[in-house]
């Protein structure tokens, strides 16, 4: 029988525990929280800074072409006449220096009469605007409101997509009376969108742009997909000459940029120093329970030895005075020991002890306790039994065990003989040493009257 003192706390340790196991969880999936959310943090930041720069170029580039219409326009409001005349070199100029700019095309009346460059362009050449629905809508509006207006994408009569900043011409500003008529500059979609980033930001992020014919929010989309809008970490606004573009790039899981371990590296680390924390906690503990034992319990016979059972003896000791129950100390010594030891050598000593703590230990209950408590004595504690008649019938068990057959070691066969004498717990005992005195006494009385 091993001692188990320390086990009498196991609940408090069971629940002590559970609590740092799961503050320790609590702390950590805190901590990779936090850990994600700076991710997240990182991946919105670099991506509003981004938009905000692609913003910033495609405003740059629109208003810089556009200024070439304003030019123009200049132009035609002073002198129309000479300013067709020399359409050519005008328009090649204006050409050269823009970026983005596709073709240009000048509509007197709303009818196109002027384009440069014409190569590839010769089918818009007297196009009455008004004949084309969707394009008469984007004139009128840039004739009503008397400033640029850039429609698109829409589909252009000579074939492809693209962005139409569409200018009126007045003769007498800034009363605007006199309408003209019209100068379109052509942007080239896909030459403004790789040059300021726009498809490169694509690539890299679920990114979308709407607002067709500068609506903004309420226009359609006309790049990436609409649920973009749903869940954005990043918008930006295009602003226009009249109206605007909105940009977004929606919100992403992190295992879009980063390795499962990146994301993960909080619940590794702290999990494993966890795991090894509490391997080293079940070392220590193994260790201590090992040493809590061993100072408990007897090296030859694994009984408890006498620092447990005094510990037992008062422990019960104080609760039957508490609850007025009873209780017997049993003091038992083998007869003439030391013969054995003189006789066949401290190995058959030791052989006897362990084979006579074996024989009690099977006789008795599990919360019956045995102890070796110091040479041949043994000392035993049965709390439930209070009877006389029960006592005598269990020192009478014990003693026929111990003394009907014989302990083998070798080839002898040493027969081994025991004195028992007992003390029953009466409610006018003051201490242990009272039971103790009494048992050990009635013992010395059965050895002498056997002798």
């Amino acid at each position: 029988m091993k001692a188990k003192l320390f086990f009498t706390k196991r609940i408090s340790i069971i629940t002590f525990i559970c609590c740092c196991f799961f503050l320790v969880t609590w702390v950590i999936e805190e901590l990779h929280q936090k850990q994600n959310n700076f991710l997240h943090n990182q991946i919105s930041n670099k991506a509003k800074v981004e938009l905000a720069k692609v913003r910033s170029d495609l405003e740059s580039a629109i208003y810089s072409d556009i200024y070439y219409a304003n030019s123009l326009a200049t132009l035609l409001t002073v002198n129309p006449e000479s300013t067709l005349e020399q359409w050519d070199p005008i328009a090649q100029e204006l050409y050269r220096d823009s970026q983005y700019i596709r073709h240009l095309a000048i509509a007197p009346n709303d009818v196109v009469k002027y384009l440069y460059p014409l190569k590839g362009n010769e089918r818009a050449i007297d196009l009455d605007l008004r004949s084309i629905p969707i394009q008469w809508i984007t004139v009128q509006k840039a004739r009503n409101n008397e400033s640029i207006f850039i429609a698109g994408p829409v589909d252009l009569f000579q074939g492809g997509k693209a962005f139409i900043a569409r200018m009126p011409v007045f003769l007498d500003p800034p009363f605007n009376t006199q309408y003209w008529g019209s100068i379109s500059i052509v942007l080239n979609i896909d030459a403004l969108f790789y040059g300021t980033g726009v498809y490169q930001l694509k690539v890299k992020y679920p990114f979308a742009m709407r607002g067709k014919d500068s609506l903004g929010e309420f226009g359609e989309l006309f790049l990436g997909k609409e649920r973009v809008f749903d869940d954005p970490i990043a918008v930006e606004k295009v602003t226009l000459p009249y109206g605007s573009w909105q940009l977004a790039i929606q919100k992403q899981s992190l295992e879009m940029w980063y390795p499962w371990y990146r994301i993960q590296i909080v619940r590794l680390v702290g999990y494993a120093f966890f795991g090894l924390g509490v391997f080293a906690l079940v070392i220590i503990f193994r260790l201590y329970v090992m040493a809590i034992n061993s100072s408990l319990e007897d090296e030859l016979t694994h009984l408890p030895n006498r620092r447990y059972f005094m510990y037992t003896l008062n422990t019960l000791f104080m609760k039957a005075k508490k609850k007025n129950k009873s209780f017997v100390l049993v003091n038992l010594d083998l007869n003439k020991f030391k013969r054995i030891n003189d006789t066949y050598g401290h190995a058959a000593g030791d052989a006897v002890l362990k084979d006579v703590a074996t024989r009690i230990v099977s006789l008795l209950r599990s919360n019956d306790v045995v102890a070796r408590v110091g040479g041949d004595e043994f000392l035993i504690l049965l709390p439930r039994v209070h009877k006389k008649d029960d006592i005598e019938l269990i020192m009478e068990k014990i003693e026929t065990c111990i003394s009907s057959l014989p302990v083998k070691f070798k080839e002898w066969e040493i027969r081994v003989e025991t004195s028992i004498g007992y003390a029953l717990y009466l409610e006018e005992m003051k201490s242990p040493d009272e039971l103790l005195h009494q048992a050990d006494q009635n013992m010395y009385l059965n050895k002498h009257n056997d002798q």
